[in-house]
């Protein structure tokens, strides 16, 4: 759910996804018992957590990549919810081999925070000129 507040920044989401593609992901965090995070994530898209999306490094090691976090149709997400989420990346080249059904997992700090399974991923219509 948008409020009038989050417009400008919905507005700006979309812009991203039109120009970039859009990934939406069932997201489920760690409960607080078990976690880092002991408060709720705004829906807001004010976190950007690193994610492990199957890259590595020259040395083997996983790769980790940022990606904005939005959060649908509530808003927020606790420790320990499920919600379906937006994911907005900061180096969109990383993601294209993000496919349906692919799991993923979002850090906060070295230990997990949360496994995402992959619901959708939408190429953009052209290439973006920026």
């Amino acid at each position: 759910m948008i409020r009038a507040g989050q417009s400008a920044a919905w507005c700006h989401l979309r812009s991203y996804e039109t120009r970039h593609g859009i990934i939406r992901a069932d997201l489920t965090l760690r409960p607080a018992a078990e976690a880092r995070r002991q408060t709720p994530i705004s829906a807001a898209g004010v976190l950007r957590p690193v994610w492990n999306i199957g890259n590595g490094t020259a040395t083997g090691e996983p790769a980790l990549n940022i990606a904005q976090l939005w959060v649908e149709l509530t808003p927020s997400l606790e420790p320990g919810g499920r919600a379906s989420v937006r994911l907005a990346p900061l180096d969109p080249s990383q993601w294209q081999h993000l496919q349906p059904n692919q799991v993923i997992t979002m850090h906060e700090d070295r230990t997990v925070a949360g496994t995402a399974v992959v619901l959708e991923v939408q190429r953009p219509l052209a290439t973006p000129t920026t």
